[in-house]
């Protein structure tokens, strides 16, 4: 068998990408195979810290805003994204929004998304876990004073990788080692204990920040697992059985028995599908250059190309694992590179808070978010649509990647409503993609941010949207998650999600009571397919 150059990609580090199975090219039985189905979906999402970006750095110019569709009350804006190069062979669509057009080319410019008018319609404060659904992760687990605690659920990363719908039978025995993954140092990403049996504690997932523990997380789960093997597992498996059998165990122990082995069986389960891959011959080699490189050198916080090579060789580690299947679920909480040639100390006091003040904190902000779009979502976005599938489209086709922030246009989400966020790919067809859309009514404007413009004169006036909610909503059912596995969201009372009325959309219902009216019809509209950007 010859392979050409659309069969591996390879990265800045000489990491060599997995070549999927071909069954065409092994055997005239499978060469007579008409239909091989629908391509396997992939997500991903990347998130910045703290927000504070300015709506005129954040979003294109209104002028691209050329067309409507009424929907919810309102007529929702959109119009084509433009990629035409500036003098600096950039495209620009916002001082955010910016990369090389010999990487943002048109063919994959037309597959981005732009969006502003999803909102989250209160102060969320600082939060670990909204941009994924998990609205009740904030900072001492409290919105607006209310205890959040009984709210904590999976984020939708999570309800993906567990779900019936998503990885099938032959994946599970076959292909897939790691239901999802976390790239970097922190996580937004949360499940169960027991996330298969959605039992025990709602509990932030682990996170990798370097190329080649990921990779043996991923590729080698015994050596990520401290070497524990299979002769290892069978003999916790037959103490777990006497346990069960005894009479004296109570209940409570009998389901932390039942979790722990849960996890146990599902560590024997990874180790047999890798087995089975490096027997077959269908796993990628090791990266041979370490992340660690660049990461540990001592100019790598404020020297933005050691950034950059980073995060691509990070990337070359996701694209592996979404083209061999080993797992096709990833996310990547962006907090700590931020693409400076300066040395900040303190972040948070200097410039997510402006310490240093508004107008000389923001383009240290810009740059942040700037290089996560460029070196993180665009560059991965490439890379994906380098790889053909075999019905002609490419693994970016058939992924949805998304960038959001922590808030909106200032910190901790005060006074702001509208959440950006930025995709990439079309979800096999299930998104409609290429253009800038405003979902906001601009019938009504809110005041909240007059009293701020002085200070920070990049602000623009936001309206009432649709609740980002509906987005987490339409994320999920664009990779096969119906209704019927997460509908299942209430308001956010003081009574808890037991006493409170049920809702739509993904996550926690909640909206300022002085703001509610403007949302009344935006809330039935929760779970249903959003306007412009869906098909149907």
């Amino acid at each position: 068998m010859t392979s050409n150059r659309r069969m591996f990609l390879t990265g800045s580090g000489g990491a060599i990408l997995a070549i999927p199975f071909l069954p065409s090219l092994m055997t005239r039985a499978f060469a007579a195979e008409p239909d091989f189905g629908p391509p396997s979906k992939c997500f991903f999402s990347v998130s910045t810290s703290h927000g504070d970006i300015w709506g005129k750095n954040m979003y294109p110019d209104d002028g691209l805003l050329t067309q409507t569709m009424p929907y919810a009350g309102r007529d929702v804006r959109f119009g084509a994204l433009d990629a035409t190069p500036d003098a600096n062979g950039d495209v620009v669509w916002s001082p955010v929004c910016r990369a090389p057009a010999q990487v943002l080319t048109p063919a994959l410019a037309a597959k981005f998304n732009i969006l502003r008018g999803l909102d989250i319609p209160y102060r969320i404060s600082h939060q670990m876990g909204g941009n994924l659904g998990n609205f009740a992760a904030t900072v001492g687990n409290m919105i607006n004073g209310l205890d959040t605690s009984a709210y904590m659920v999976p984020t939708i990363d999570q309800v993906m990788a567990y779900s019936p719908s998503f990885y099938t039978a032959a994946d599970l025995s076959s292909r897939m080692t790691q239901n999802a993954f976390c790239v970097g140092w922190g996580s937004v990403s949360y499940n169960y204990t027991a996330p298969a049996a959605k039992k025990g504690d709602i509990v932030r997932m682990p996170a990798y920040p370097q190329n080649s523990q990921l990779f043996d997380f991923l590729f080698e789960p015994g050596t990520a697992y401290h070497g524990v093997n299979q002769f290892i597992i069978d003999r916790v498996k037959g103490r777990y059985n006497a346990l069960k059998a005894d009479p004296r165990i109570s209940v409570g122990d009998l389901q932390r028995l039942d979790q722990h082995v849960e996890m146990m069986f599902e560590v024997e389960r990874k180790i047999q599908v890798s087995k089975a891959l490096i027997e077959a011959g269908q796993l990628p080699a090791k990266p041979s250059f370490n992340s660690d490189l660049y990461l540990l050198h001592h100019s790598f916080p404020h020297d933005p190309s050691e950034n950059a090579l980073y995060c691509h060789l990070m990337n070359d580690i996701i694209v592996m694992a979404f083209n061999s299947g080993v797992s096709r679920v990833a996310t990547w909480a962006q907090t700590s590179i931020h693409f400076t040639s300066h040395l900040i100390n303190d972040w948070h006091s200097k410039i997510a808070h402006a310490g240093m003040g508004s107008s000389n904190a923001q383009p240290y902000a810009v740059a942040y978010n700037q290089g996560t779009f460029e070196h993180i979502l665009v560059d991965l976005a490439s890379k994906l649509d380098a790889v053909s599938l075999p019905d002609g489209s490419t693994l970016l086709d058939n992924s949805l990647l998304m960038q959001t922030n922590e808030a909106g246009q200032l910190t901790h989400h005060s006074g702001c409503v509208n959440f950006p966020v930025i995709t990439a790919g079309g979800a096999g067809g299930y998104f409609n993609t290429g253009k800038f859309v405003d979902f906001g009514n601009t019938n009504h404007t809110f005041g909240d941010l007059g009293g701020v413009v002085d200070q920070k004169p990049g602000l623009v006036p936001e309206h009432p949207g649709l609740y980002y909610n509906q987005f987490l909503a339409n994320a999920l059912m664009s990779m096969g998650v119906a209704e019927n596995e997460w509908g299942t969201f209430t308001e956010f009372t003081s009574a808890g999600p037991s006493a409170s009325n049920p809702t739509k959309g993904y996550g926690l219902h909640h909206v300022d009571a002085n703001r509610a009216s403007h949302y009344a019809q935006a809330k039935l509209m929760m779970s249903d397919k959003l306007p412009v950007i869906t098909n149907g």
